[in-house]
């Protein structure tokens, strides 16, 4: 692709996720290129690594009594940062190290996450409770901080907030540069082009371009499961995240799960996967925590979600009172808590979403060209991009199923298009790779993050 007048390669992100700032970061710290990340985000960039904060504004979609919820940090999507198994996360690593440093991230106490297993601690309670061994963190002041710390860096870059690239014809190229437009008005005209986001719409927008083969590999299903074998397209599960607040005294939840424990992995009830008390996270420049009342969140099971997903911007109110009854009945059976014991009657405040295209159930794993092999250097994958057409994709769906999968996808990107080197060859397009189930995610149902 040609430069522009002054030398540098403007570049459209779209994305504002995790991966898509990453990417734009990177590229920002090069002389030669000028990103811009266009994201759907109304408030503030993350994608699903975000928050509702004191002071946001209401959205459709939701049950709410009164203003409780709004007046707290909850994270309603991505909840924990860890680093991934395996080798080429070493950067990550750093990275993590350098956020808690500087106090964007903050380290879970020792013993405060947990699996909730099958088993007997005593006569009256079916459950276990194990601790889950490794370094977690969360975001201080929320998990938002996170994709903040990326965007405010000391290399910036423009984001465009609250844009929804059309995506029927929202990008085209036309001759040596994508356009780019939001219902039929130019946002402006590139030299590169980054999908960073995935599911049906990064699908629609590149199906009418000539980068067919990157495109081929947008094309998403949407199940609950993949197979052991990986399967032949992208697959995303679907997750209902119910947040509620309820009386701090006599709190049921508490009396189960004791006062230092934060978060859970449910293990033991097929609707549900997490559980985390969002009062119990400590945030700089917050008041102790509240004396009146807890917010709890639970994300459900994919399979739970798929059997009564709905559409997500706007979920039916029936569907609202049906779904949120049904998981806290859930997570009373799983804690073993009587009869009545927690019931809509005892929730002060509550907001039901759904999470539509949430984790990738299998990754995209590139082979070498020449020999066939996955064993191919580390940074020529997790990622993808087509010279011909100046376009790349990154994402979580192509490394790993975590916050670290997505960073590292977009800083693999950003650093092979700054190499002279290689970014004239295209990577990680097929036919030379093939889907990799993950076993993290296939088994928790809410991504690889330990």
């Amino acid at each position: 692709m040609k430069a522009s007048t002054d030398g540098t390669k403007s570049v459209a992100v779209i994305g504002g996720g995790i991966a898509g700032l990453a990417c734009a970061a990177t590229l920002s710290k090069s002389d030669k290129y000028v990103p811009t990340v266009f994201d759907t985000g109304r408030l503030r960039p993350g994608g699903r690594c975000s928050s509702r904060l004191p002071g946001d504004q209401g959205t459709k979609g939701g049950a709410s009594k009164t203003q409780i919820l709004d007046s707290g940090v909850v994270d309603h999507a991505a909840q924990i940062v860890s680093i991934p198994k395996g080798k080429g996360f070493e950067a990550f690593e750093s990275q993590v190290r350098q956020w808690e440093a500087d106090g964007v991230l903050k380290k879970f106490p020792d013993g405060s996450v947990c699996d909730v297993v099958d088993g007997t601690k005593s006569k009256d309670e079916g459950f276990q409770l194990k601790k889950v061994n490794g370094e977690m963190w969360y975001g201080n002041g929320g998990m938002s901080a996170l994709p903040e710390a990326i965007a405010s860096g000391k290399h910036e870059f423009r984001i465009e907030q609250d844009v929804w690239v059309s995506p029927g014809n929202g990008v085209k190229l036309n001759g040596d540069k994508w356009r780019v437009q939001r219902n039929g008005k130019p946002l402006g005209a590139f030299d590169h082009l980054i999908i960073a986001h995935n599911g049906k719409c990064a699908d629609r927008l590149m199906s009418k371009t000539p980068a067919k083969k990157l495109h081929s590999l947008l094309r998403t299903n949407f199940a609950a499961t993949v197979p052991k074998w990986g399967g032949k397209r992208m697959t995303l599960n679907s997750i209902y995240s119910y947040s509620f607040a309820i009386k701090k005294e006599g709190s049921p939840l508490t009396e189960k799960l004791g006062e230092e424990i934060i978060s859970c992995y449910v293990k033991n009830h097929p609707k549900l996967r997490f559980v985390t008390c969002q009062t119990r996270k400590e945030h700089d420049g917050e008041k102790l925590r509240n004396e009146r009342f807890e917010i709890w969140t639970v994300l459900s099971s994919p399979t739970f979600a798929k059997k009564f997903k709905a559409p997500q911007e706007n979920i039916p109110v029936d569907t609202v009172d049906e779904v949120s009854v049904l998981l806290l009945e859930a997570l009373s059976e799983s804690l073993g808590l009587s009869p009545g014991a927690l019931n809509k009657e005892d929730i002060l405040d509550s907001r039901l979403q759904l999470w539509g295209a949430a984790v990738p159930l299998n990754t995209w794993k590139t082979n070498s060209t020449a020999t066939g092999s996955t064993d191919v250097p580390e940074a020529e994958s997790g990622f993808l991009f087509d010279s011909d057409f100046g376009v790349g994709a990154c994402g979580d769906w192509l490394l790993d199923s975590s916050i670290g999968g997505a960073w590292t996808s977009g800083v693999r990107l950003a650093e092979y298009m700054m190499d002279d080197n290689r970014n004239t060859v295209n990577a990680g397009l097929p036919p030379h790779g093939e889907f990799s189930a993950s076993r993290a995610a296939h088994q928790d149902g809410i991504g690889s993050i330990r």
